[in-house]
């Protein structure tokens, strides 16, 4: 067995994720490339309207948000799982759903709360904790929302959005396949993709990976890219990965282009193995082979790490092409040109963190994307932790010009873990704040006791005022949501808080911020405000 503080850090990268950048190693696989301009260098030249496009007064005093907390729903699980809303009762509240559970009691659930008063509306049980965040789609043709959900020990459901009831579970809809369930490991949140057997119902894609049971440096199994049926769960075609590496990253499905094919990113690879970042095709894991991917980042010479949390998707350079901003477990931020897959630019944290004084950084983390600086290319806010999993010391924030790659602000701090950021625009200004959750406290037990805290903050993009809102015990490892759910005008914030492994008990808190909720939320959620890693 782990340690209980391996354990923890493994729990976290389930939802959760310095030398000279490497050249993209592209294989001869043949892209196309639509026939519309190359942008200028760089995208938004000085004094153009594209570089006019969120002025902002700096020297006006900022006002930050006060939370303000409307209810507390507890519970005798943890939780890991990001919440993620829908209208389930059809009262015009957004409610929540949210994955649970206790790994070593081998228990898990779903559990769905209102989101006028946090009261439950079900509880779908299961044979292992659900780490993974909720998805949504009308799974059985009701015409109402369902929910699907994964976790530990190959645990894959779906429930019916409005009863609870389970529509399937994966290992039901798959007994007697010619592939043992014991090959199958970790499911994490996947994307729906058009009804590829006919059926009428969009079909699940996602991956399977990790053995929590491998110790640091243990050799591991393959993992692998699958497409499952919306409708009854059973396996469609499953590939595995093409260097033979674990995986641990949700899987994100984009079209850069309308134009161009539609693509697969997974990562491979994790704490203590190589790995890269790869993308593919729907077809080619319909056809089950995927070893034609194309590599898009690959481990620094000698370092045995991987990818392990999502990238996202945002247009960087301004020419309608969608590129991929990827978080390295090695220590690096990697902006990927769509057009054509090379490098636009790389960050080395290290750099950065604590004056480069720090060799040994890591990420479990995906990025969020806002509007930071004056022009109309979106920007780019990090958390990297440092240290060798899985001993974490402290960490480092970084707010990034997405169009130069320049370092715009950075924070060092004694916090060791981290929830994905946000971002909105809270104060009307037209530039975006980012909302983090930085979490701290002793690793190893004490006296029985693992002491954690969690700090809720907030950073002004125009002032640069970093504030403080709330200071709690507990972990907070799911990425928090911003919505107004009730359609009032005023923005909510749900957080999440879990104990560690000296006992399990959480809480699922709806928050006021008591601001007007935007018109839109640029990265309102875990893998951005549609759950897709799209910007």
């Amino acid at each position: 067995m782990r340690s209980e503080a391996a354990w923890l850090v493994v729990s976290i990268i389930a939802i959760l994720i310095i030398a000279m950048a490497p050249e993209p190693v592209l294989d001869s696989k043949e892209r196309f490339f639509p026939d519309i301009p190359v942008p200028p260098s760089p995208p938004c030249p000085e004094g153009t309207e594209c570089a006019l496009t969120h002025i902002c007064e700096p020297s006006e005093p900022y006002i930050s948000p006060n939370l303000t907390e409307l209810w507390n729903a507890n519970g005798s699980f943890r939780i890991f799982s990001s919440p993620n809303l829908v209208d389930l009762n059809n009262d015009g509240v957004l409610d929540i759903v949210n994955g649970m559970g206790i790994e070593e009691q081998e228990i898990g659930a779903v559990i769905a709360l209102d989101g006028v008063n946090g009261s439950p509306l079900w509880q779908a049980n299961t044979n292992a904790e659900l780490f993974a965040t909720a998805q949504f789609k009308d799974l059985n043709k009701d015409g109402q929302e369902d929910v699907i959900l994964g976790g530990r020990s190959h645990q894959l459901l779906a429930i019916d959005g409005i009863t609870g009831e389970k529509i399937w579970t994966f290992d039901d809809a798959n007994q007697g396949n010619d592939l043992s369930t014991s090959e199958w490991f970790q499911f994490y949140t996947g994307q729906f993709i058009p009804d590829r057997n006919g059926d009428g119902v969009d079909d699940w894609l996602t991956s399977n990976g990790g053995d929590p049971s491998k110790g640091p440096g243990e050799s591991r199994s393959n993992g692998f890219m699958m497409i499952i049926s919306g409708a009854t769960g059973e396996i469609l075609s499953y590939a595995s990965t093409p260097d033979d590496k674990e995986t641990y990253m949700s899987p994100i499905v984009f079209q850069p282009h309308p134009e161009m094919e539609t693509e697969v990113l997974f990562g491979t690879g994790g704490e203590t193995f190589s790995g890269s970042l790869w993308s593919t095709s729907i077809q080619d894991i319909e056809a089950g082979d995927i070893s034609n991917s194309i590599m898009l980042t690959q481990s620094k010479e000698g370092v045995e790490k991987g990818v392990m949390a999502p990238p996202v998707i945002v247009d960087i350079t301004h020419d309608g092409i969608l590129d991929i901003v990827a978080p390295t477990f090695d220590g690096r931020v990697i902006a990927i040109d769509g057009r054509n897959h090379t490098i636009v630019w790389t960050i080395e944290v290290s750099e950065h963190a604590f004056d480069g004084n720090s060799v040994d950084i890591e990420s479990y983390a995906s990025p969020a994307i806002g509007y930071f600086t004056d022009d109309a290319i979106p920007d780019i806010f990090v958390h990297f932790v440092i240290g060798t999993f899985p001993d974490y010391s402290a960490s480092t924030s970084l707010m990034i010009d997405g169009n130069s790659g320049e370092v715009l602000w950075k924070n060092d701090s004694t916090h060791s873990g981290f929830t994905s950021p946000l971002a909105a625009d809270m104060n009307g200004d037209g530039r975006d704040e980012i909302i983090m959750i930085r979490s701290g406290g002793e690793m190893f037990e004490n006296n029985g006791v693992m002491p954690f805290y969690h700090d809720i903050e907030i950073l002004d993009s125009c002032s640069m005022t970093h504030v403080l809102l709330a200071h709690r015990e507990g972990m907070s490892i799911g990425t928090p949501t911003l919505s107004d759910i009730d359609g009032d005008g005023v923005l909510e914030l749900i957080t999440t808080d879990t104990t560690g492994y000296s006992g399990p008990s959480c809480s699922i808190i709806l928050w006021s911020l008591g601001v007007d909720a935007p018109t839109s939320i640029s990265w309102s959620s875990y893998l951005g405000t549609n759950n897709d890693g799209i910007f």
